[in-house]
């Protein structure tokens, strides 16, 4: 018999209890939304309100502390980075190199090395210098226009000199101690380990004119007879000088990089005393008391030609008047 509708229901009802029919057929529940419970505004106690204003206080504070900390550090930054720069390299504005001897005696002597021009003499004088050769020398002479320094240790005591013949004594090129420390040059290319600083360099092109080398301040290499020595010209080519010298020539290195350098040679040539220990020949006159070198730095070098640089095998390359450097290497294998 068909069921009888019940019409007292009104629709909407109906079509619930026909939902609520097919959801119970089916396993599901209904899900019901629950309408969000309005927030109600509560009200804070005095404690409560002081302690939320102390944490937005130091909230504030810990964004500005960061802020005021950082703003500091970029400010040390930026003056810390040139002293740690100018500490590195005091010459980084120049193009050219710059030799700097730090003195026993406090002073400091600036020169600008002419790489360019003069090339066989300044790249030997770059050489020495870059690898502590003339570190804890002393100046041996000052006279003739020349203040003289290029390994000696100490001034030489005794035996006598001519000027195609110097008896070096102390002079780091006959010492076998030093010889065997100075890497730069390998033991095994020289028959005898005292043979390394054995060699005689040519003149550079236009390096050993008068005009040039007696400019005031020119510092010069003296290439004849010697490996090592070189000086500094401070301006007196007319004083007196005891003894033959006619047989020093020297070629064109650099030149001073200010007026004070030339002052402090001036004022360390004033200080020369003979040396007595010479009996004969050639007179010494070093700086008294003794004045020693006790480091040179040289600046500004170019990478790609002292990175890896060989002095042997460039010695023995030419020139730019196509000359080779080299005349001659007494030991050498």
């Amino acid at each position: 018999m068909k069921k009888q509708r019940d019409y007292s229901l009104t629709a909407k009802e109906r079509k619930a209890k026909r939902a609520a029919a097919e959801e119970k057929k089916s396993g599901y529940k209904s899900k019901t939304t629950v309408s969000p419970v309005k927030q109600q505004n509560v009200s804070l106690t005095p404690e409560q309100a002081m302690l939320r204003s102390q944490r937005q206080a130091q909230h504030s504070a810990l964004v500005i502390g960061g802020v005021v900390a950082l703003a500091v550090l970029l400010i040390v930054i930026a003056l810390i980075v040139p002293v740690i720069m100018y500490i590195v390299n005091p010459y980084r504005g120049y193009n050219d190199v710059i030799a700097r001897f730090n003195l026993s005696n406090g002073m400091v002597l600036e020169y600008v090395i002419d790489e360019e021009e003069y090339d066989t003499a300044a790249t030997n004088f770059i050489f020495l210098a870059k690898n502590g050769y003339f570190d804890n020398t002393v100046f041996y002479d000052a006279q003739g226009g020349w203040l003289r320094f290029g390994g000696y240790d100490a001034q030489p005591t005794d035996g006598s000199t001519s000027a195609s013949s110097y008896e070096r004594t102390k002079h780091r090129s006959n010492s076998e101690s030093f010889c065997k420390s100075f890497d730069a040059l390998a033991s095994s290319k020289f028959r005898k380990v005292t043979d390394k600083f054995g060699y005689r360099l040519r003149a550079d092109r236009d390096g050993k004119s008068d005009n040039v080398i007696h400019q005031l301040g020119a510092l010069t290499f003296r290439y004849n007879d010697t490996a090592t020595e070189f000086q500094f010209y401070y301006g007196d080519y007319s004083e007196v000088v005891p003894g033959n010298i006619s047989g020093i020539e020297c070629t064109m290195v650099g030149h001073a990089l200010n007026d004070e350098t030339i002052k402090n040679i001036q004022s360390i040539r004033r200080t020369a005393a003979d040396n007595t220990a010479i009996s004969s020949g050639y007179k010494w006159r070093p700086p008294t008391p003794n004045i020693k070198i006790e480091s040179v730095k040289v600046y500004n070098l170019d990478d790609k030609k002292w990175k890896n640089f060989d002095f042997l095998k460039y010695m023995d390359g030419n020139d730019v008047s196509g000359s080779r450097r080299l005349v001659s290497w007494v030991g050498k294998q």
